[in-house]
This record gives structure tokens, sequence and C-alpha cells, in this order.
């Protein structure tokens, strides 16, 4: 018999749901959203939680180089393992994007604890 495990809370970024109330997220949603803000947000931008975050938008205007990608890559498995306790990181690949050399590309496979299912999220940090 399967276990259904869920996860409640509200959709990122903010949105109006039915009759007024905040838009929900549940699950593996809810769960790629907190890495998003995990990944997206610097540390000290959050008043009540000023170590919350990666500062991986510290190195989007860096020289490429894999010393640079695997600082990233660190960083941001340290701050998963942080602030997302529900998954555990299985690798992060740090890429350039090829069109716009303003931008790094952050994908994150994982793997849910309490379904033990691996996903990924991809986000782009920087400017076009």
């Amino acid at each position: 018999m399967a276990v259904t495990i869920n996860f409640r809370g509200i959709a990122f970024p903010f949105q109006v749901g039915t009759q007024s109330f905040p838009k929900e997220a549940t699950n593996e949603a809810l769960i790629k959203q907190s890495l998003v803000q995990i990944i997206t947000t610097q540390p000290g931008e959050r008043y009540m939680l000023p170590e919350f975050g990666c500062g991986a938008l510290n190195f989007v205007f860096e020289p490429d180089d894999a010393v640079l990608t695997a600082y990233i890559q660190d960083t941001v498995s340290r701050s998963i393992a942080r602030w997302e306790t529900r998954v555990v990181v299985n690798a992060v690949k740090v890429e350039r994007n090829s069109l716009f050399e303003s931008q790094i590309i952050v994908t994150v496979e994982y793997t849910v604890k309490a379904t033990s299912q691996t996903q990924n999220v991809s986000v782009t940090l920087g400017s076009p």
C-alpha cells in the first residue's frame, strides 16, 4: 500500500486562488518552488532570515572557469541541505548560457525523502 505524503503551502510567486484566498501549492510543486526560492535569494535579502539563500547571483558576471563552477555547486548544495530538509541533493549542474554570457543555468537533481522520487529543477540566473 502506497503512502501519500501531502505537503501544502502558498504558491510562489504569490497568486490569488479560489474565493480570494492565496493559491495553494502541494507536494512536488511546493518543493520545487522552495528550491527556486533558495537558489534565487541573496543572503541578507530576507529580513527575518538574513542567512537564507545561497548567493549564486553574485557570480553571474564572474569569469567562467572550473573553480567558480565547483564553488557554485558547493554553495547551492549546502544551502539546499540547510533550508530544504525534505530533499537530498544528488547533483548540481552549473553552465553558462550559450546565447547570453550574463546568464548562469543551475540545474539541481534531487530525491524527495518522503516518496523516494528523483526530480530536477532548473533555474536561470542573470538577465539576457
